[in-house]
């Protein structure tokens, strides 16, 4: 039963990606657009901020919550760290349970 199980869940991972492709493809037209110049929305000159690292003023604030910087961001690393701290401290209190048998085995054997 779980090899069935296991290649029905890989056959249908592998050929999912192929009709979510199929079905967004239906709607893939972009309007023409009569002017291709392209507006920065930024407080310093677009050609001051062109670099490595992030300058002040060469941003802009997030409009929608999966924006750069938006709240989701914040939100998925919350989430990250929260899952990181339930596996370490699970890990740790593996080990420390781990350690209290190795020594209580020990303990029983001298005696």
């Amino acid at each position: 039963m779980s090899r069935l199980a296991a290649t029905t869940c890989a056959v249908l991972l592998t050929f999912s990606p192929f009709g979510l492709s199929a079905v967004r493809a239906t709607d893939s037209t972009v309007p023409a657009s009569p002017d291709s110049t392209f507006v920065y929305d930024l407080e310093n000159e677009p050609s001051d901020c062109i670099g490595f690292l992030p300058k002040p003023g060469c941003g802009k604030k997030p409009q929608q919550a999966g924006d750069r910087g938006g709240s989701l961001q914040y939100l998925t690393f919350g989430v990250m760290i929260l899952g990181l701290g339930t596996v370490g401290t699970v890990l740790a209190r593996n080990v420390m349970k781990r350690d209290r048998a190795i020594a209580e085995r020990m303990k029983d054997s001298q005696s």
